[in-house]
């Protein structure tokens, strides 16, 4: 990918398209992560034609690569800046990609009704194939079917396949990215929101495994540079647990083959809890657990990569986000699959960089705000699920 290959285009709050950055005015950085929600930041001059258009609530880029539309997404907040060197000054854009719909939203138990205060079911409880939930799910809640209160303006449904196994899932005021994030770890779906055409689009892919065809190797001329991690699976079996009290409570252990080879390969059993007192359906409970492991259960690898400007193999073209690739390290072979997307583009040339595998494997700080969120999480689903009376805090520390 070269910067002759990205478009960069400002839209406007009803996602009308009102101008291009030309490539000699651009200083752009874009980082996405597969199944979250990305970030990007432009600098403008203050007296570029598409500053004030920029700085209109509701305003955003849309950014495409060679082969697709990269990222789309709204402004967040706008920083201007004068120095004596530059005294007309600048602005800093930062914004996120439209896939933030999904965090900003929860899933209603019962979703065609706006009202929360009567909500009549204590789940919304789907079965069917995963990949058909996902979309279900956020039609209920802020696509075509939901209450026009709570439809999001412009956001249409992309395709159905219908794949991935059948499964079961119940939703309890979640975010709809979190109840997505673990429906597509078990199927191998991907999933964003995109602008296409004068639409937002919830879209769907299958992850496609290329490590036989997408080899990385800096001898091999094929990676500009690589740093690579390797640690610890983060658990190797679970024990869910469903509704019950104390001794009558149900509990189902839950591993896999690669989260027992993993303890094997390590000499570490490494045990973890889930409470998903919300059911006592056996298949759903393990599912909870394959979602854990298939999330931490196996040898964590994280690759930094720089793919060369000229590979017959070129990220965004032949391999990208969610794709399985293979990376040879210090004579060792390491399948990973692609987690995030690093674009800097300005003056000083052009830059892309690939992180493959565990997205916190290099960054204390990220390994930090993972143990938080899985934290809140934990703590947000015993308060939505905890029964009348019962102190959830205590509840979750009991689980410890």
């Amino acid at each position: 990918m070269r910067l002759q290959d990205l478009t960069v285009e400002v839209r406007d709050r009803t996602l009308t398209r009102v101008g291009l950055i030309r490539p000699e005015d651009l200083a752009l950085e874009l980082e996405d992560t597969f199944n979250n929600v990305g970030t990007w930041k432009v600098v403008l001059p203050s007296e570029h034609p598409l500053a004030d258009e920029l700085r209109l609530p509701g305003a955003g880029l849309i950014i495409t690569g060679p082969g697709d539309v990269l990222m789309s997404g709204p402004v967040t907040s706008s920083e201007y800046a004068a120095t004596p060197e530059d005294r007309r000054g600048s602005i800093v854009f930062e914004g996120v990609s439209d896939s933030v719909v999904l965090s900003d939203m929860l899933a209603w138990p019962q979703p065609n009704n706006p009202d929360v205060t009567t909500q009549a079911v204590g789940h919304d409880e789907r079965s069917g194939p995963a990949e058909t939930l996902m979309h279900q799910y956020v039609a209920a809640n802020c696509g075509p079917l939901a209450p026009a209160v709570r439809r999001r303006a412009g956001l249409v449904m992309g395709v159905d396949r219908g794949r991935g196994p059948t499964i079961s899932k119940s939703a309890r005021f979640p975010t709809l990215g979190e109840l997505l994030t673990g429906i597509g770890t078990v199927a191998d779906l991907g999933f964003r929101i995109v602008q296409r055409g004068s639409s937002l689009q919830f879209e769907t892919f299958q992850i496609t495994d290329r490590s036989r065809e997408v080899r990385l190797d800096v001898p091999a001329g094929t990676l500009a540079g690589q740093r690579v991690s390797v640690a610890t699976p983060g658990a190797t079996r679970v024990i869910v647990a469903g509704q019950g009290e104390q001794e009558d409570r149900t509990f189902l252990p839950v591993d896999t083959a690669a989260s027992v080879e993993a303890e094997s390969d390590w000499g570490r059993r490494i045990e973890k809890f889930v409470d998903q007192r919300n059911t006592d359906d056996k298949a759903e409970l393990k599912q909870a657990g394959d979602e854990l492991l298939a999330d931490e259960g196996f040898t964590k690898t994280a690759v930094q990569a720089v793919p060369v400007e000229d590979s017959s193999m070129e990220f965004g073209v032949d391999w990208g986000l969610g794709d399985r690739v293979t990376v040879i390290a210090g004579g060792q072979e390491l399948t990973a699959p692609v987690t995030g997307l690093v674009i800097k583009a300005g003056s000083d040339g052009f830059k892309a960089g690939a992180l493959l595998g565990d997205p916190t494997g290099f960054n204390p700080n990220a390994v930090a705000a993972k143990r938080v969120r899985s934290t809140e999480n934990r703590v947000s689903a015993l308060e939505r699920n905890a029964e009348g009376g019962s102190d959830p805090v205590m509840s979750l520390m009991g689980a410890w």
